[in-house]
């Protein structure tokens, strides 16, 4: 199988992909974790693969170890911050709800207008966007952004820290 066919099977892994981790979200992100995997392998295994018709077994293989092995890349950057997500485990790590009226009373934007220029392109947009949006979820500026969740937060969190440790 070529990696063009590969590509070509792309809506029967996404479909098992969330057949298998019970959401779309998950599954999405799983499948794209098995294209990210499958452009890092050798072409001559890909090809061995499917001389042997042994492709799918293997593209399922890898979706499979990556949703349920700890040890997983997958498992390590989606799944365990998941699983400490339902437990608990990090809301005490999540800032409260960003109040933008109380912000503005205390600070001078001249200063936060600085320090947001002196952030690096993607981080900068990303703010403006996202604080520019109306207050929507990440799930929702996800979607809209076409950026992972996850990637989404994390660059929020940053930029506050960083005008929240910068703010003199």
């Amino acid at each position: 199988m070529s990696l063009e066919r590969y590509v070509d099977k792309y809506s029967f892994y996404r479909k098992l992909a969330i057949k298998l981790s019970k959401s779309i979200e998950i599954g999405e992100e799983l499948v794209q974790e098995l294209y990210i995997i499958l452009l890092e392998k050798d072409k001559k295994l890909l090809k061995r693969l499917d001389e042997e018709n042994k492709a799918e077994a293997y593209c399922i293989m890898i979706l499979k170890t990556q949703l349920y092995s700890k040890n997983s890349d997958f498992y390590k950057k989606e799944m365990s911050w998941r699983n400490k997500k339902a437990d608990g485990g990090l809301t005490d790590k999540i800032e409260e709800p960003f109040n933008e009226v109380d912000f503005l009373k205390m600070v001078d934007m001249e200063k936060v207008d600085l320090l947001i220029k002196r952030l690096p392109y993607f981080e900068r947009e990303v703010f403006k966007f996202y604080f520019g949006g109306g207050g929507m979820s990440f799930t929702k500026f996800s979607k809209k952004s076409g950026i992972s969740r996850k990637t989404l937060y994390n660059t929020i969190n940053k930029v506050k820290k960083h005008i929240k440790d910068n703010y003199k």
